[in-house]
């Protein structure tokens, strides 16, 4: 019974292409791949796929097998629900994610405007991309030298303190 529900909702596999299936996935590649900043032809060597075939599947002439889907959420930093319309996407329930994932889904729907939510999306993917070791490596020698000289103050202080 479930199995033919979903089976329902998915194009039928002789359905001719462009259909609404194939156009949705494929404007929501073309949308995450232009977001990403990645041409057709480097995305198309990176999921090993000819770039027109690519542009077919953007255009809903072709539709995405799981594999190409996989790797497409891989380079696009997508969830795989992302490419799907709504009406297939399975809602995770609150109580299945962390607490600070959930907290942070909650901020983010307070965002106003479309590109006020791109520009978070940005700075967290940006945040994905710090190396704390080269944090690390970076600071460290201000925090010596920070702590050498409250070392230096603290000696002077303290012989100014001895000499009253």
């Amino acid at each position: 019974m479930v199995l033919d529900t979903l089976l329902n909702l998915l194009p039928e596999q002789n359905e001719p292409k462009p259909n609404k299936f194939t156009i949705y996935m494929g404007e929501a590649i073309k949308k995450a791949r232009e977001e990403a900043g990645i041409s057709q032809e480097k995305l198309a060597k990176e999921i090993y796929l000819r770039r027109a075939t690519l542009s077919d599947i953007e255009n809903g002439k072709v539709e995405v097998n799981s594999g190409t889907l996989a790797l497409l959420g891989y380079y696009l930093k997508k969830p795989l629900s992302y490419f799907y319309p709504e009406y297939l996407r399975n809602e995770l329930p609150a109580e299945n994610l962390e607490p600070l994932t959930y907290e942070m889904i909650l901020h983010f729907e307070q965002i106003y405007g479309e590109e006020l939510k791109k520009l978070a999306i940005q700075t967290i993917k940006a945040i994905e991309e710090i190396s704390l070791e080269n944090v690390v490596d970076e600071i460290a020698p201000y925090v010596i030298a920070r702590r050498k000289r409250e070392a230096e103050l603290k000696a002077i202080y303290e012989k100014e303190v001895k000499k009253k």
